[in-house]
């Protein structure tokens, strides 16, 4: 059953449809459109309309080429683009509460994947009382390329306009603006991470919620340049007329890039890009972004709000697809470019873990060295210097298995949003099939860290936050739900240089 349900905002009225009820309201503009000059320019406000604007579909998705291997290729979103696409997606079960609200940042390592996906759009959280809203934001060079003229880190800035208009207009949805948990996964827990570190972004959320990613995507202005320059040279030095060329000659160039640096790192050519292989990522600016995440945490510069942090326990499972073939004598060479901005060599890591892992393949070693580098490690160093001034909850998702094959890089998702009664036939075969005992339990302590002062578990007993005599973490497996130590911090001694 379908109707109709109207909301007022500070920009004008808004038309949504009552779906199984659920308010829904789609392609809500939270910024004005990226008309022709614009392209590279900070958010503004979107113009008041007169009368009733429909809110019925979903708006563009930012453009986007898949790249980034396997991985990317499953994040690329393959829904109708185009540069309009500063728009949220909402949803509430009640347009007059005073409901705690999600704010939601989809991944795609900042260059492929949108707000839109048919995953995202369960309602599972408005129909647990919760005011949802997935964003949309400008990608890879649009919104991260570093030029000169044009203001730094576009794609998060558009990430703040989207708070900002969470803050002062939620309230007509029947959510609490003082009550705002940003969360992501992946590029979207990256961003989370780096939000925290911003100074405009503080006061926009009082919680946040971080799905494998944390801090390492972040780049010194030197490396940045070089993505700028490498980038600038695919279109043959034509940087001024950038703001506008036609954008499939800037999708070509970006995926170009991001293609030689996921797929062939050069430590000499991309620097530090070669940690995490994409070269379109936040920069450190004094004006947006002053210190990299981990470092805003000493500085003091991160407000001291419960954080939600957590990985799956196979996060290169998928990427390793890209090295079927592996030797040992092809894993230090492999690896070399990826620690060297770390002072690390690829020999020195593969005789640590061949010592510490002596049972993993090559394959596995590669999945275990990577996926601590650019996840594990990251997770559990900022949990470590979170947890002594703010609560943390650390968790992992999956079970350990042999040669790192347990969950892989965003297998929780599917019960992160899983709904009862949710249709699956839309998504991807692996949501399919899924275990509703397990779903409903991994569901409800997310929605209870967002919900509650203290997360509950769903046995009634309260989630022990993250300490560092305690390194107590929360194991989500579908064979049990239990609190432990965690297995990955040992992991983290390998990597003293």
């Amino acid at each position: 059953m379908v109707n109709v349900t109207h909301v007022r905002t500070q920009y004008g009225r808004l038309e949504g449809r009552l779906i199984d009820g659920i308010h829904t309201f789609l392609g809500v503009p939270y910024a004005a459109p990226l008309s022709a000059g614009r392209r590279f320019a900070l958010p503004q406000e979107p113009k008041p309309w007169r009368g009733v604007r429909p809110a019925l579909a979903h708006g563009p998705v930012c453009p986007q080429i898949p790249t980034y291997g396997p991985v990317g290729r499953g994040a690329t979103s393959a829904l109708n683009a185009g540069e309009d696409c500063l728009t949220l997606n909402i949803r509430t079960q009640d347009t007059h509460d005073k409901a705690p609200v999600l704010v939601w940042v989809h991944g795609g390592g900042y260059a492929v994947g949108s707000a839109n996906e048919a995953v995202l759009q369960s309602g599972a959280f408005a129909a647990n009382g919760i005011v949802e809203v997935t964003l949309n934001y400008r990608l890879g060079a649009l919104g991260f390329l570093h030029l000169d003229g044009a203001p730094d880190n576009r794609g998060l800035l558009d990430i703040i306009c989207a708070l900002k208009w969470v803050r002062d207009n939620i309230a007509s949805f029947g959510g609490d603006p003082a009550r705002v948990t940003l969360a992501g996964r992946s590029a979207g827990g990256f961003a989370v991470a780096t939000l925290m570190a911003m100074p405009e972004a503080h006061g926009l959320f009082s919680r946040a919620l971080i799905q494998s990613g944390a801090t390492p995507a972040v780049l010194p202005i030197h490396c940045a340049r070089r993505t700028t320059e490498r980038f600038l040279s695919c279109l043959g030095g034509k940087g001024f007329a950038l703001e506008t060329m036609d954008i499939a000659n800037i999708l070509n160039a970006q995926k170009q890039i991001c293609d030689e640096s996921y797929e062939s790192h050069d430590w000499h050519r991309d620097g530090s890009v070669t940690v995490v292989g994409i070269p379109f990522q936040p920069v450190i600016d004094p004006h947006t972004l002053p210190y990299p995440p981990e470092q805003a945490v000493t500085m003091g510069g991160v407000a001291p709000i419960p954080v939600m942090i957590g990985t799956t326990s196979a996060e290169y499972l998928t990427h390793s697809r890209m090295h079927p073939h592996l030797t040992y004598n092809a894993l230090a060479p492999l690896l070399d470019p990826r620690v060297r901005p770390l002072g690390l060599s690829g020999q020195i890591m593969v005789e640590r873990y061949r010592q510490a892992l002596p049972e993993h393949s090559p394959i596995g070693l590669w999945r275990a060295i990577a996926g601590d580098l650019v996840f594990q490690n990251p997770t559990t160093r900022y949990a470590s210097l979170l947890c002594q001034t703010q609560p943390v909850y650390k968790y992992l998702y999956g079970d350990i298995q042999a040669d790192e094959t347990g969950a892989a890089h965003g297998a929780e998702l599917a019960e992160v949003w899983w709904r009862e009664g949710m249709h699956v036939e839309n998504l991807p075969q692996r949501y399919h099939g899924l275990n509703e005992v397990f779903a409903r339990q991994v569901h409800a302590i997310w929605r209870s860290f967002i919900a509650d002062p203290t997360p509950v578990l769903p046995d009634g007993s309260h989630w022990s936050s993250y300490g560092l005599s305690e390194r107590t973490i929360l194991s989500l497996s579908v064979h049990a739900l239990q609190q432990k130590k965690d297995p990955f911090a040992v992991r983290e001694t390998l990597w003293h240089p």
